[in-house]
């Protein structure tokens, strides 16, 4: 994929996070709205290959749009993997390791996982 085609997913992606935070606050979910915007902010501030970025950004993005539905509509296992996935791309860079175990974990206990 082309930087700019990238950059472009990226940005659309970003576009739907910034949506389903705000929507998560203004429903009452102040603490996983916070801890998504978080952890967006360290994966989009960190180096790395840019695919594991838009990687990353995506699933999370699919975790935010999950959280958004009443629970009997979400994706448990989807989302299960999702996050899975977020939290072992995170736990290999080193300076997001530490953004997982503060932040990831609201995520988890969200969902029950």
């Amino acid at each position: 994929m082309s930087g700019d085609t990238r950059d472009s997913v990226i940005r659309a992606a970003m576009a739907e996070m910034v949506n389903a935070v705000t929507e998560l606050r203004q429903s009452g979910h102040a603490d996983l709205s916070q801890a998504l915007k978080n952890l967006t902010d360290r994966v989009l501030g960190c180096e790395m290959l840019p695919q594991i970025r838009q990687e990353i950004l995506e699933n999370l993005v699919f975790v935010a749009q999950q959280a958004q539905m009443r629970p009997e509509r979400r994706k448990r296992g989807v989302v299960k993997a999702a996050l899975g996935y977020v939290k072992s791309a995170m736990q290999a860079v080193e300076t997001l390791s530490d953004a997982w175990r503060t932040y990831g974990r609201s995520l988890e206990n969200f969902f029950n996982l």
